[in-house]
């Protein structure tokens, strides 16, 4: 099945197969990027990006980090801390905290409300915050934020907002990773294939005949223990300089497709900014 979307005249997506081929403009027959979802476990999803150049894919990860809003604790009113932490320590842990984010809902500069209340002896974990809006909550429940002893209280209120990475490091909606596609360079004349196969420790070499084959290169770990093996000699591990494996992690409850349509709405803006510019300058 062969989907087609037209985006303003002159852009067009195709999907197929579970890849993404992008398309644009007088840039047609130079610029082609397929895009393959290879692996998600755990939050983590990889990518295979084809077609593309290092500018570009920096282009996004820095987008990513520095230009997508996500929520996270600003302010805090605290009326009463009897734990052992000072009010400055717990308020920058309970700022790091990961927020779950609603793009739909809330937009650059909004807030919400979020209290914590409690009373011990106990520990107070981030499962004890409450929200005032029930769509928004702490992403893991069980990070320690203070211990309390008998009789003590922690009373506070805090103020969320969407902000932006470039304000500081706890707006950042995900772990963002890149490395270009590892390749093998052998020789017509390379003797050592067996030896290259059975050391790599991942076991993603195959030997055909005399000529040895890196069947999955995104699960390459760059040991070079196939080159070592063979001493070097008729074997080079190499790099593909228009493939790259994407890795990204989401740490605001943001899925992979809301992170990355952030970064490309972002970068749209800029570039339409940059146009202006340039326009006024001539």
């Amino acid at each position: 099945m062969q989907e087609k979307k037209e985006i303003q005249g002159k852009e067009k997506i195709k999907k197929k197969n579970n890849i993404l081929i992008w398309k644009k403009g007088e840039m047609r027959k130079k610029m082609a990027i397929s895009i393959k979802k290879i692996e998600e476990k755990d939050n983590v999803s990889s990518y295979l990006i084809k077609g593309t150049s290092p500018a570009f894919i920096n282009a996004i990860r820095r987008s990513i980090m520095l230009h997508t809003p996500c929520l996270a604790v600003e302010d805090v009113s605290i009326y009463e801390n009897d734990s052992v932490m000072f009010d400055e320590m717990l308020a920058h842990r309970l700022g790091m905290l990961p927020l779950k984010t609603d793009v739909k809902t809330y937009k650059q500069g909004d807030t919400v409300k979020l209290v914590l209340e409690k009373e011990g002896p106990c520990t107070v974990y981030s499962k004890d915050i409450k929200s005032t809006d029930p769509k928004i909550e702490v992403m893991n429940k069980d990070i320690p934020i203070t211990k309390l002893g008998k009789g003590q209280k922690l009373r506070l209120e805090m103020t969320a907002m969407m902000n932006q990475g470039k304000e500081h490091a706890k707006w950042q909606p995900a772990v963002i990773g890149y490395r270009e596609l590892p390749t093998l360079a052998v020789s017509s004349d390379f003797k050592a294939g067996k030896e290259a196969v059975e050391a790599c420790p991942v076991n993603i070499l195959e030997l055909k005949g005399q000529k040895v084959e890196l069947r999955e290169p995104e699960k390459c770990s760059l040991c070079a223990a196939c080159v070592d093996a063979a001493k070097g000699e008729g074997i080079k591990l190499e790099f593909d300089k228009s493939t790259y494996i994407f890795t990204m992690e989401p740490t605001a409850g943001l899925t992979a497709k809301e992170t990355i349509e952030g970064a490309i709405n972002a970068i749209e803006s800029k570039s339409k900014e940059f146009e202006k510019l340039i326009g006024k300058a001539k």
